[in-house]
């Protein structure tokens, strides 16, 4: 998929501006703070309804209005859809081919879009809900089932714990439909996991980044291995009554990275974590590509300031031969390198105008 146009008004420090975006490489040059990052973000909230950068819209809209305009004409499978996100004090208003929506997973449907940014490292060293987005994002795209049932499953959590707060002679009522669930996902989420993995260790493999060679992982469900989720729960009843929330289930999964034997964020340095991280990210689009016949959009802010010169050039020829859209920024041309004959759009962001190359 691709984006074609994008227009913003009102965005941090861009009043307004019109985008042509090419179908390969497009570059965005400028010094810090001039606006680069935001044209990223700009996109990033297309897609998922929130920014990668605040958990706060508010903080998007240029300070001297009240109220923040994104708008682009996007081209996926052959057909172009145009998508607007507006945001008026309290209010925002989506819309797709000029029909409002009011769920975030219908954006998330039009775009298939993979970002790498400095807390883009999270997904090694951070919580493990940032590995369950990850396992997630890919299940989202590849099983229409997915979503549907993991919207189940909220559902009945909140009503587990609601019993357990409330009445906990009603918990038998909810055991069995929330252990069905979770077993549902769980299974899903161990077949993208195998599938994914498999298509990281070729990437380290094809790319002779034998720092790496090392790598294992290990799933945890959620609960013991030698139980099943209904009888964990039940075990659970005790504890998870004095505590008023349920302790095991599949929002309690994790999916940890190992070499040898010692956990990743413990043993890699910084920078290696920020390889592996986009590594990752490489491993979601080529799958995505090979088994849904479409590359997705990266994004991706600053990669010189997050990956050596030599790491950098290797995996982002990487992302150019998947063939899709991308979308960088760097503060001088001079840090980037692409392989011969690749299309590049540049454009220049100076105080927050945008202008091409």
């Amino acid at each position: 998929m691709q984006i074609s146009t994008l227009n913003l008004e009102n965005v941090r420090c861009i009043k307004k501006a019109d985008i042509y975006l090419g179908e390969n490489v497009n570059l965005l040059l400028g010094n810090n703070g001039s606006g680069k990052s935001t044209l990223l973000e700009s996109i990033y909230i297309l897609a998922t309804g929130k920014s990668f950068r605040t958990s706060k819209l508010d903080s998007v809209k240029n300070f001297e209005g009240d109220n923040f305009t994104i708008f682009s004409k996007i081209e996926k499978k052959g057909f172009e859809k145009t998508v607007g996100f507006r945001k008026v004090r309290t209010k925002v208003d989506i819309r797709i081919d000029s029909i409002q929506i009011n769920k975030l997973s219908e954006l998330a449907l039009n775009f298939s879009l993979l970002t790498f940014h400095s807390n883009s490292i999270c997904i090694i060293e951070g919580e493990p809900q940032y590995r369950r987005r990850y396992i997630d994002w890919w299940l989202f795209h590849s099983k229409p089932q997915f979503y549907q049932e993991w919207l189940r499953y909220q559902k009945l959590l909140k009503q587990r714990n609601a019993a357990l707060r409330q009445d906990n002679s009603l918990l038998h009522v909810w055991d069995e439909a929330f252990a069905e669930s979770g077993d549902i996902i769980d299974a899903l989420r161990k077949s993208a996991i195998q599938e994914l993995m498999e298509e990281i260790v070729n990437i380290i493999k094809n790319n002779n980044l034998t720092q790496f060679n090392s790598l294992s992982w290990q799933y945890n469900s959620g609960w013991a291995k030698d139980e099943t989720l209904l009888s964990s729960l039940k075990r659970s009843h005790k504890r998870d009554v004095l505590y008023g929330f349920t302790s095991v289930g599949i929002h309690r999964s994790d999916l940890r990275f190992y070499f040898h034997g010692k956990d990743a964020k413990e043993f890699l340095s910084r920078g290696q974590q920020k390889t592996l991280s986009l590594i990752m990210l490489i491993a979601l689009a080529s799958i995505h590509k090979k088994i849904l016949h479409e590359t997705p959009i990266f994004i991706i802010d600053d990669i010189s300031s997050e990956l050596d010169a030599t790491h950098r050039y290797n995996l982002t020829e990487q992302i150019v031969k998947l063939g899709g859209q991308i979308i960088l920024t760097a503060i001088d041309e001079k840090d980037l390198r692409f392989p011969m004959a690749t299309p590049v759009s540049s454009f220049v962001l100076k105080q927050g105008e945008v202008h091409v190359l």
